[in-house]
């Protein structure tokens, strides 16, 4: 019975945590794009996030902040699967805003 507990309390802190993870960034204090900011992956892909995209807080280091934007889509054709040779990697792209936009 005791070991039924244990269980029990592992699988709720569990849940308790990805809950707990969820909230952290929704509520995190979300910011809004007064500009809009350029994106850039490689020299040959460049792209923009339009003025007034939502930006949702994800990790802070020195002078660099990372944010995380949520897409909907229905075009899935154009998405295929991407592995990284080390699990749980993120793979930032860089955002500027050039003078005079």
């Amino acid at each position: 019975m005791k070991f039924i507990g244990i269980i029990l309390g592992f699988i709720f802190c569990f849940f308790a945590g990805v809950f707990w993870q969820k909230w952290e960034l929704l509520e995190s204090g979300a910011v809004e794009l007064t500009k809009p900011l350029t994106l850039q992956s490689s020299p040959d892909a460049i792209g923009e996030l339009p003025k007034g995209t939502i930006l949702y807080p994800y990790s802070s280091t020195g002078s660099i902040e990372t944010f995380v934007v949520f897409v909907n889509t229905k075009n899935l054709d154009l998405l295929q699967l991407h592995t990284f040779e080390q699990q749980l990697t993120v793979a930032p792209i860089d955002g500027y805003s050039e003078s005079g936009i």
